[in-house]
């Protein structure tokens, strides 16, 4: 986090206060973001040179926004104190659109962003006018230099986003942490001109984390590339939020997508489409409709048919026929079960052992989701591998204490990419596995049965052992002149009665 970040987010914070009370959960947010993201763009149009307007096109590098003036922020704050503010933003953001058809198409009414707004006209024109004025404040002026991809704004919005409005509730279940997003993204290391997919994803935590790898993957000094980054999403509301927050971050053109990934996967000429990467933190309990396996007309499922109560076997079967044959390597957040199960899912297993897609299972710290305390793990897999072995970790003892529970840190997460690196295995953390004792274990993949805690010694210097033995001589003692007192006592009994 730069110096400049926390003025930059509190300016956030501000404008979307001015919002108040709103209809929907959220909605002040996307309204907040969504006219910072026309801000951003006006400001870029604005700076862009006319040799920059007419360079030859590029298929790899990022095309600028087109902003019309009469939808520029700049006209919205000049004409903020006259009347209709409400049709003016809206209008403003729909030509945005029509000058942006390929990046920003279907975002904003998707957002439903007139559920922030009073349905009051005065207090509308009055809520909007404290908006622009907030947005226009010295924190948030980046006329001087790029705005998309500026690491002082990208930590702001993430900033924006995590932080809730008051009385609104816990953070959403499931949402992934930021280390982990980390370490998925760098344990499949994806450079700038590769594909990124992720067929769950949610409000876009991974594509975010692979594009920041792809960004640190170019060359220095590079230009900045349209990153190919797609996705899907069945929720329209959320798949439309993580497109806007990628956009923000400087990504161009974001491929995603709102529909369900196993029931209507994207194409390309007909077929699946491929990736050199996938990515997925899917929901810890995810359903399916199991049998469309039978019918499926890209063959994705041919390892076995996963229940319908544990759709996670699907769901991994449908990323690897969408991996590149040769480069396309995988990440994925699993339940425990997955690792375990018996019947069809068992089948399914053997069938990626056998295939040799298995490169790493780690098990990560209890209770890491928020709302959910269901263990979890991550698979790595990889179309093509250099041996069989399978490498296990168990990163509970990398975990920190936090407020809700353990939690990943980066210190964590970079101590988990080391251990992927080396390999080998290290007692109590890490077990590198042949395909022999995979086999033994009936292609169980379970943490527990290859990491095994190290053994606790007690202390053996000489000191300690003078005291256990003098601590030992004083409890016999004690013992003996207890029984030597009972044994007294009886003979007098007997005495007595002889």
């Amino acid at each position: 986090m730069t110096t400049e970040t926390p003025a930059t987010l509190a300016a956030l914070v501000h404008a979307r206060d001015a919002l108040g009370e709103v209809r929907r959960p959220d909605a002040d947010t996307h309204l907040t973001l969504s006219l910072l993201l026309l801000k951003l763009a006006s400001d870029a149009h604005q700076a862009c040179t006319p040799h920059a307007a007419q360079a030859p096109f590029d298929r790899l590098r990022s095309v600028p926004f087109c902003v019309p003036a009469h939808a520029r922020f700049a006209t919205l704050y000049r004409q903020r104190h006259a009347q209709g503010n409400g049709l003016r933003v809206m209008t403003a953001l729909r030509v945005f659109t029509l000058a942006n058809p390929r990046k920003l198409g279907g975002i904003f009414p998707a957002l439903q962003l007139g559920d922030a707004l009073p349905s009051d006209e005065t207090r509308r024109d009055e809520v909007l006018l404290h908006l622009l004025e907030r947005l226009a404040l010295p924190a948030l002026n980046f006329r001087g230099q790029p705005g998309f991809g500026n690491v002082c704004i990208s930590d702001a919005v993430e900033g924006l986003l995590e932080r809730p409005v008051a009385g609104r509730g816990p953070v959403e279940a499931g949402q992934v942490p930021a280390a982990l997003a980390w370490l998925m993204a760098a344990l499949t290391d994806p450079d700038a001109r590769e594909s990124v997919y992720d067929p769950i994803c949610r409000q876009g935590t991974l594509l975010l984390a692979a594009s920041r790898r792809m960004r640190r993957n170019g060359a220095e000094g590079s230009p900045a590339y349209r990153y190919p980054l797609y996705g899907q999403e069945a929720d329209p509301l959320l798949c439309a939020v993580a497109r806007l927050r990628l956009l923000l971050h400087g990504s161009d053109n974001p491929h995603l997508r709102s529909r369900d990934a196993l029931e209507d996967p994207l194409l390309e000429d007909g077929r699946l489409q491929r990736f050199h990467v996938a990515l997925a933190c899917p929901p810890l309990h995810l359903k399916w409709i199991s049998a469309q396996a039978a019918h499926d007309p890209y063959l994705r499922f041919l390892h076995g048919t996963a229940p319908r109560q544990w759709a996670h076997a699907a769901l991994i079967q449908h990323m690897l026929a969408t991996l590149n044959p040769q480069r396309g390597r995988m990440v994925i957040v699993v339940p425990h079960g997955v690792l375990f199960r018996d019947g069809e899912e068992a089948r399914i297993r053997q069938a990626w052992l056998d295939a040799n897609l298995v490169e790493t299972v780690i098990g990560l710290p209890d209770r890491l989701f928020a709302g959910s305390s269901v263990a979890t793990a991550l698979l790595v897999l990889r179309r093509v591998r250099k041996d069989e072995a399978v490498l296990f970790i168990d990163a509970r003892g990398l975990s920190t204490a936090g407020k809700r529970g353990p939690r990943l840190d980066m210190e964590g997460a970079e101590a988990l990419l080391r251990l992927c690196a080396k390999r080998t295995s290290e007692p109590g953390l890490a077990h590198l596995a042949l395909l022999d004792e995979i086999t033994a274990n009936h292609g169980n993949l379970s943490i527990a049965r290859y990491v095994r805690p190290v053994p606790v010694h007690a202390a053996t210097d000489l000191a300690t052992l003078r005291s256990r033995r003098a601590a030992l001589e004083t409890t016999f003692a004690a013992i003996q002149q207890e029984l030597n007192a009972e044994l007294d006592a009886l003979e007098r009994e007997f005495s007595k009665l002889a």
